[in-house]
């Protein structure tokens, strides 16, 4: 899983929040200043050669005092241009689409990629859920998950970007899950789900992360584009077969320790965001426990 190169460090100050170093209640208590930086990933897409988003700004919002903390991001030879990263570089026929966000497919074709939340109210911005700015080097990273964030629309020419299939993590409290998928499960898989099989005959086969309280897990579809339903994935992983290794792998990234159930599945294909696939399976569901300060390594393979 690749980080892009940081999209900005800069020392931001923080008003209201520390504690005063004096026994007099009245004195007042010395502002605090911590370095927030940013950068990008993304848990990867089948069918698509770019995804290309473009930053114009990060907007930081202080709870306590409501104030707006607002940095600009542009490319580093040309503060004219706000930041692009291409996703998939990291795991109009009047406007020049290169120059915003947009996605590439297999054929050379683009699409522009507009990111869009429940009632058209804040087209273009994604709103992230709250987190802790420590006093001292705060390194963040935005994950985008595909698999569960991009929609395509029958009655759109454009993508949709779903503010839900994005999530933001701190590097110093996050660990990594890796592992491989072996080829008789994978071969198993098929064969007891080839009533599901593509209309080429080909599976998609990827890892889904749930809470460990999960009783039943469901598919990535969510019928609240507000809130992700307590039984989907948090997570999702491709599985990749990598030829020097000769086996088939994954890597989920930056997840917080704690206890979770991993589940694998060769279904993915008919796996859609906007759709509730009835006959989506999950293959094999094993509980995990990630632990701070260690990354972990899993294998699924035939139970013996």
């Amino acid at each position: 899983m690749n980080i892009k190169t940081t999209l900005l460090s800069s020392a931001i100050l923080v008003a209201l929040t520390a504690c005063g170093g004096s026994d007099n209640d009245d004195s007042p208590t010395t502002p605090q200043s911590a370095k927030f930086s940013l950068g990008v990933s993304d848990a990867p897409v089948s069918g698509l050669r770019e995804v290309n988003v473009v930053f114009n700004s990060i907007t930081l919002r202080q709870a306590e005092v409501g104030q707006d903390i607002t940095f600009a991001t542009r490319e580093a030879d040309d503060e004219s241009k706000p930041e692009m990263v291409n996703l998939l570089d990291y795991t109009g026929d009047e406007n020049d689409l290169t120059m915003t966000s947009h996605v590439v497919y297999e054929d050379g074709s683009i699409a522009p990629l507009v990111v869009k939340r429940k009632g058209n109210d804040g087209i273009g911005e994604i709103q992230l859920d709250g987190f802790t700015l420590n006093q001292a080097d705060n390194d963040f990273v935005l994950e985008f998950d595909l698999k569960k964030s991009l929609v395509d629309p029958q009655n759109s020419d454009e993508i949709f970007l779903k503010p839900r299939g994005v999530r933001l993590e701190n590097l110093a409290e996050s660990e990594d899950i890796e592992g491989t998928v072996s080829d008789a499960l994978i071969a198993n898989c098929e064969t007891d789900n080839i009533a599901l099989a593509a209309a080429d005959g080909s599976f998609a086969h990827a890892l889904y992360l749930y809470s460990s309280d999960v009783a039943a897990p469901l598919d990535i579809y969510e019928v609240n584009e507000d809130e992700t339903p307590a039984d989907a994935p948090l997570a999702t992983a491709d599985v990749v077969f990598d030829s020097e290794d000769n086996q088939y792998e994954f890597e989920l990234a930056f997840i917080t320790p704690g206890d979770y159930q991993l589940a694998y599945t060769c279904a993915a294909h008919i796996d859609d965001a906007e759709i509730q696939d009835e006959a989506f399976t999950l293959y094999q569901v094993k509980p995990i426990t990630v632990t701070a300060g260690d990354d972990l390594d899993v294998t699924f393979t035939v139970s013996q």
